[in-house]
């Protein structure tokens, strides 16, 4: 049985009860930005930025051009490091954190830079597979049967070649 609820620190805590015992545990937030701010020369982008972003939320960020949608998305995938503030990816601050470590986390994200940017010099199916022949030792029949199955999730079969 989990019973949730919510710690006087704003945590956000279950109760489960296992062999006659309970236990709390400590749930965090899958993407947690705390007064982020980014600056290039002395434009300043990012002024103090807060978000959290629960497990199982879908979030969608609009905006004018340039006013830093990108520039958060890259700080959120580790790309970009915050000129002040943290960002805490599944309970993991990634703001100081090494780059192979920043790798590891970033292995969970799939995203897609503006204007859909694929590599030209790549067909779809090599597009889509690149991650899983870069990052685990598949066969080419496995990464194809993958690529196949993700695009027809998305509704665009057959089109990997």
């Amino acid at each position: 049985m989990v019973k949730p609820g919510t710690l006087a620190s704003d945590l956000h805590w279950s109760t489960i009860t296992f062999h006659f015992r309970q236990y709390r545990i400590i749930l965090h937030a899958m993407i947690e930005i705390t007064g982020i701010k980014k600056s290039f020369r002395e434009k300043e982008i990012l002024r103090g930025v807060n978000l959290t972003i629960e497990t199982g939320t879908t979030l969608v960020i609009i905006g004018r051009s340039g006013c830093g949608k990108s520039v958060l998305l890259k700080h959120i995938i580790g790309l970009l490091r915050p000129d002040e503030g943290s960002v805490v990816i599944d309970g993991n601050d990634i703001t100081h954190m090494r780059e192979k470590d920043i790798f590891l986390i970033r292995k969970d994200f799939g995203f897609l830079f503006q204007g859909a940017a694929l590599f030209d010099s790549m067909n779809v199916e090599q597009n889509v597979g690149l991650a899983l022949r870069e990052n685990y030792s598949m066969t080419s029949g496995e990464i194809d049967k993958i690529v196949a199955e993700k695009l027809d999730l998305v509704g665009l079969p057959n089109i990997q070649k």
